[in-house]
């Protein structure tokens, strides 16, 4: 979804369950990196939970954490959000810039 001049957010990305651990959705990851440098965008975005798997998963991908949303989980879900027994509150935000110049 594009959010400013050159700029895109990953919304969602999800590989079903039984899927998983297979390659599939790094390889998914990196189709949206492709297609959205391609676009000619200078950075992409994503939103995501403060600690998990999910985390590594973009990092390991050159995301970087480049703001904090407190509370979103919060403030944003009606029902809590756990994982691993810990309730998620704040959300990461994580940018992938293509264009070092104009990070």
């Amino acid at each position: 979804m594009p959010i400013a001049e050159r700029a895109w957010e990953l919304m969602a990305i999800a590989v079903a369950p039984t899927q998983q651990c297979q390659g599939l959705g790094t390889a998914l990851l990196q189709w949206v990196i492709d297609a959205v440098r391609d676009s000619g965008a200078s950075r992409l975005e994503v939103g995501t939970g403060t600690f998990g798997y999910q985390l590594a998963f973009y990092q390991r991908a050159g995301f970087r954490v480049s703001a904090i949303e407190r509370d979103f989980f919060l403030t944003h879900y009606p029902e809590p959000i756990f994982e691993r027994g810990i309730q998620l509150c704040d959300m990461l935000r994580l940018t992938l810039h293509y264009d070092r110049s104009n990070p």
